[in-house]
């Protein structure tokens, strides 16, 4: 993996930011950021709306998908499949006897 990320950094450009912001000075990592914004931009400048509707809708699959991930550990909990103590049934109570007056 680590010769994968050596291999990585030595592409032009890109590779070299993300070198500078992993192991830069701490303000890289804010100018990598900067850059990725304005390259947004002008990714959505160029292709235009088309863009902006396949980032929304990536978003939206990307966040139902966090949920669908946070949530499922219930379901598959392996201590909900162990037998459960059942606690004791209450009392039965007697129903009271009223005198019609």
């Amino acid at each position: 993996m680590k010769a994968l990320v050596r291999a990585f950094y030595y592409v032009p450009v890109i590779g070299w930011l993300t070198k500078d912001a992993v192991h830069g000075t701490p303000e890289a990592k804010y100018f990598f950021a900067f850059n990725l914004v304005v390259l947004l931009f002008g990714a959505i400048y160029l292709v235009g709306y088309p863009l902006v509707i396949t980032l929304g809708l990536i978003g939206s699959a990307a966040g139902l998908s966090g949920l669908v991930l946070l949530t499922m550990g219930d379901a598959f909990d392996r201590r909900a499949s162990r037998a459960v103590a059942r606690a004791p049934a209450p009392p039965v109570r007697k129903p009271s006897m009223r005198r019609a007056a």
